[in-house]
């Protein structure tokens, strides 16, 4: 037999409240009264004050006023109280008979002559909230539904994330983590702090259930696609077997990113990590040559931001690339991977990636133009650390350094170094972009702070091999064009210099 099912995802607690208020009672302890008296718990319903103005809102903000009270209290008319009690307007049809409801009200012989002449002056406003409150309850069609033939549990999670926009908020990986501790009882505390740790490391991190949950599916070859069936309870048990594997793969790749000088702030997606944890978690070393490597895909992945939009099929693709089918215990056994390599090669995953919607780790020439067009920020930082690759980024808390202090660049001083003002609006776009910039230990930057380029350099770097270390260090164009009224020439002659040497580092 085949019966219809109407299940609602969303409000059901609000639907609840709402039929419980108009066809219930509520009762609650009168106070001092016996907890053993019946009496105590007088059956109140639902009532609005009609002498209440809408116009005269209170601090809280409330344009009506709703009560539950008993029949004696209900009954208590006043200049400023005359309740209405609100299951009534349900029985009033598709065309009620507001003004026989009005003139009842002024031939009721309880209500005191004084109370019937406010009743009298506040007329129109009585029958306005008595046709507001019947075309809500019963006219408007205010419940909003999408219907779903198809019994897909991922599409009704993802309308239940876009309707459910008020009260508590949650998302299509809220919902999705409940299947996990469904069939993992210490899944959710084994993963809550798992993320308190790893996002203590270095300057601190902001990973979350997504970031773990995508994980697991990627580090234990299991179906990428982040829906309900990707976790199913077979899927589930596999990664309850694997959790301390991925916690080690995991813990060592955040290490990484903080040697890297990554933190919260500037590692601008979660989903590029992953694929360095599948690298750890299948054996991979982590010498220098393979911790330069995966440095370069982080970096190029994020500038390309290939994880957007597409995220799990770009981690399938990325996965499919480093792995290869290993030998299985016996025919009948799931498939069991491991790596074509156990070094990591920047090179190889270039050249045999392949991603959907025509995105690419290649970074061209039209690429590097537009990097070097970035204002200081997350992307800057990153192609900063590619340019200075011997800092020790994890150790030492080095700054994005504007090389031409920012100070420089007000309008008071931009006059006073004479410097035309058809120029100003240029050059104060031109100080935050990466040709201005570069990565100073953060000492050092203090005491740079607001002093002139070419007069900081003078005092620090005299003469002499230093000085000529740290302008090659930095990309730093000749002497002859240092001073703040060059900065245009300096600008792009460091512009070119990084050009030659981004083209280098990234194809």
């Amino acid at each position: 037999m085949n019966e219809k099912i109407i299940g609602v995802l969303d409000g059901q607690q609000r639907l609840s409240s709402m039929y419980i208020a108009l066809q219930g009672t509520y009762a609650y302890k009168k106070p001092y009264a016996r907890w053993d008296n019946d009496s105590a718990f007088p059956k109140r319903k639902f009532y609005l004050n009609l002498l209440r103005d809408p116009e005269e809102k209170e601090d809280e903000g409330y344009i009506y006023e709703f009560k539950f009270l008993t029949d004696n209290e209900a009954k208590r008319v006043d200049k400023e109280h005359l309740w209405f009690l609100i299951i009534e307007v349900l029985t009033w049809g598709e065309d009620p008979e507001i003004d026989e409801y009005y003139d009842n009200l002024l031939d009721n012989n309880e209500i005191e002559e004084n109370i019937k002449e406010i009743i009298k002056n506040k007329r129109k406003q009585i029958k306005h909230i008595l046709r507001i409150l019947h075309n809500r309850l019963v006219s408007d069609k205010i419940i909003n539904y999408y219907k779903i033939k198809e019994q897909e549990l991922d599409n009704i999670l993802d309308i239940f994330v876009r309707v459910n926009s008020g009260g508590t908020i949650l998302s299509k990986s809220d919902l999705l983590f409940s299947t996990i501790v469904a069939n993992w009882e210490e899944g959710r505390q084994e993963i809550e702090e798992f993320l308190k740790t790893i996002n203590k490391k270095g300057d601190g991190f902001n990973f979350n259930n997504d970031f773990i949950m995508r994980s697991c599916l990627v580090l234990t070859d299991c179906p990428v696609l982040f829906k309900v069936r990707s976790f199913k309870k077979d899927n589930i048990i596999k990664i309850k077997n694997q959790w301390e594997d991925i916690k080690t793969s995991i813990s060592k790749t955040v290490d990484l990113l903080v040697e890297f000088g990554f933190n919260g702030e500037n590692l601008t997606s979660q989903n590029a990590v992953i694929p360095i944890a599948y690298y750890f978690i299948k054996g991979g070393n982590d010498d220098e040559t393979s911790k330069n490597n995966i440095r370069k895909y982080l970096i190029h992945a994020l500038l390309k931001q290939i994880y957007g939009g597409h995220g799990d099929r770009v981690l399938a693709s990325i996965r499919y690339a480093l792995q290869k089918e290993g030998k299985s215990d016996d025919e009948k056994s799931e498939k069991n991977y491991c790596l074509k390599q156990n070094s990591f090669s920047f090179e190889n995953l270039l050249n045999i990636v392949k991603l959907p919607s025509a995105k690419s780790l290649k970074i061209s020439d039209e690429d590097i133009g537009e990097i070097l067009e970035y204002k200081k920020g997350p992307y800057t930082f990153m192609v900063l650390s590619l340019l200075y690759p011997n800092l020790k980024l994890g150790q030492v808390k080095f700054h994005q350094d504007h090389i031409h202090p920012a100070s420089l660049f007000t309008e008071s001083k931009l006059k006073e170094y004479d410097i035309p003002q058809d120029n100003w609006e240029k050059w104060q776009e031109m100080k935050d972009r990466l040709p201005n910039l570069q990565l100073m230990e953060g000492n050092e930057n203090e005491s740079k702070n607001k002093t002139p380029f070419k007069q900081w350099l003078d005092n620090a770097y005299p003469n002499g091999n230093d000085r000529e270390k740290f302008m090659k260090t930095n990309y730093i164009p000749n002497d002859d064009i240092l001073e703040f009224k060059n900065f245009e020439v300096f600008y792009e002659k460091r512009k070119k210099f990084l050009k030659d040497e981004l083209k280098a580092i990234l194809q």
